[in-house]
């Protein structure tokens, strides 16, 4: 959509396949921002005390609900965004329905309390455990090109682990946030615990110097930057999923009639604009031309148009600004000697904000679409002599979200997989672990830090605390120093610690020690 935030604080929010205005929405104030957390934090408290049994026992209302509403929901999610309704389906609603289920099952065993072993010799009589606890008010500030998956899977997470959440969406996904709400508020969540805020920027920064506990943000590197900037001030904890630049690599031995169609949908899919889209493609010199061929014959049969049509394979992009910057990469790539193999051209004609599918052959180090995060549909080619000279170059980037490694060995692939540095590696397929829950996602250098999804994101909406028990008695080092303190220290050291010769010895000085310091 295209965004116009006006002077009376509003959004204007735009169909950006069609142009046409689906709404408008007001501009969160900075008093009732703060007034959404002072809220949340009442209503978590009382949320806290519930059981984990009957929070996930909401959630699973939420997901009953939220499938009875998938065919609606998606076609706002089309709508508002651009993508065709099957990724509206797929990438969006069925990633949180799995989340949901992945809650329920798997919440209590990573929540669970845990008991910690204690070494007897030195602590008798003690024991401790591990539980989990909410830390309290989330901020969760989401993208625009998964607007309902990112967020709510993530708020789910937070509600599971006792938090509450206020969110603050991308403006240029204000209505999908609100039609978020009312799923959560069908749903019978309690009042105030989950706070929409609507805005960009100056509210993003607003809600991070509020008082919240943790922030989780999705967005560009850029982005993650200020966040991460704010929430130093206050020592916030931050999650910051980031940019990607997915270096797909491909070994000669690969069939190229089965890679050609899953390579061309992992770099088009939602038009590009996918953090883990393949944004450049190494292939060995040997098998370049003829997949380049197969290559763009699958793109050339794309169907470019509105998301609604379900004969449509991609939509627009998010608006004027994104296809022009697209646009000026793949100009920049084709000066600096690149192939235009297919496509390169906006396609505003059509009546929204599209972009051929493009693929750029003979591509190299130096040229944008190369550097930079394109989001958009454009796939560069690189042809390289062999797999050491992609995995280098697939490693020079400072992004490292997600990477591919396409062949027919496997075990091959996933050695090579080990070499790249990225978050996530795929064989022979992209992006599909986004709507699996029990996969972690998130990526390393610039993409980022900690996790979205599974075990992981569940333990960093939550802190571990250690509860030590002990009955009221002195303990050895409790003062006054004595000999006998000292010996019995020693004495233990050398029984658990020292040679298998000094053990019998180290034993008899325990039991001496123990004898004084009882009289």
């Amino acid at each position: 959509m295209a965004l116009n935030i006006n002077q009376s604080a509003s959004i204007t929010c735009i169909n950006p396949a069609t142009k046409k205005v689906l709404g408008e929405v007001k501009v969160s104030r900075a008093d009732e921002i703060d007034a959404a957390v002072k809220a949340a934090h009442q209503a978590q408290r009382s949320w806290q005390r519930l059981s984990l049994k009957e929070r996930l026992a909401i959630i699973e209302r939420f997901r009953q609900i939220l499938f009875d509403s998938r065919e609606e929901l998606a076609r706002l999610i089309t709508s508002e965004t651009g993508k065709p309704k099957v990724e509206s389906l797929i990438a969006e609603i069925f990633g949180v329905l799995e989340t949901c289920a992945w809650l329920r099952t798997h919440a209590p065993k990573v929540l669970a309390r845990e008991p910690v072993e204690l070494n007897a010799l030195f602590l008798p009589g003690k024991r401790a455990y591990n539980v989990y606890e909410p830390h309290g008010v989330i901020a969760v500030i989401s993208p625009w090109n998964y607007p309902f998956s990112i967020p709510v899977a993530t708020i789910l997470s937070s509600l599971t682990g006792g938090n509450a959440v206020v969110w603050k969406p991308s403006p240029k996904t204000a209505l999908i946030a609100q039609a978020a709400m009312d799923i959560f508020r069908r749903a019978g969540f309690p009042e105030n615990l989950i706070q929409l805020l609507q805005g960009d920027k100056v509210e993003a920064e607003r809600l991070i110097l509020s008082d919240v506990q943790r922030v989780m943000f999705t967005g560009s590197t850029m982005g993650g930057k200020a966040i991460m900037a704010l929430a130093a001030k206050k020592l916030l904890p931050v999650t910051l999923e980031l940019g990607g630049k997915h270096a797909a690599i491909v070994l000669e031995d690969s069939d190229i009639d089965e890679i050609a169609r899953p390579l061309v949908w992992a770099a088009f899919t939602n038009a590009g604009q996918a953090c883990a889209s393949i944004e450049r493609l190494y292939v060995a010199r040997s098998i370049k031309d003829r997949l380049v061929a197969r290559l763009v014959e699958h793109t050339r049969a794309l169907r470019l148009g509105d998301g609604l049509s379900e004969e449509t394979d991609i939509g627009p992009l998010i608006d004027e600004s994104q296809a022009l910057r697209v646009e000026e990469q793949v100009q920049d790539s084709i000066a600096r000697g690149g192939r235009l193999a297919i496509g390169g051209k906006t396609r505003f004609d059509l009546g929204g904000f599209f972009f051929e599918p493009t693929i750029i052959d003979d591509a190299q180090a130096g040229m944008r679409i190369v550097d930079e995060e394109i989001f958009g549909p454009v796939l560069p080619v690189i042809g390289v002599v062999d797999e050491q000279e992609a995995i280098r170059l697939a490693n020079e980037s400072s992004l490292g979200l997600g990477a591919s490694v396409w062949t027919q060995d496997t075990e091959k692939g996933e050695r090579i997989a080990r070499e790249i540095h990225a978050g996530m590696v795929w064989i022979n397929d992209g992006l599909y672990s986004h709507i699996a829950p029990d996969a972690p996602w998130g990526g390393v250098k610039e993409s980022g830090f900690g996790r979205m999804h599974s075990a992981a994101e569940l333990r960093d909406l939550v802190y571990v605390k250690n509860i030590g028990v002990n009955k009221q008695q002195e303990q050895v080092w409790n003062y006054p120093y004595t000999k006998a303190a000292i010996d019995y220290v020693r004495g233990g050291m050398e029984l658990v610690h020292g040679a298998a010769t000094e053990k019998f010895a180290a034993l008899r000085k325990i039991i001496d020690a123990s004898l004084r310091l009882k009289r």
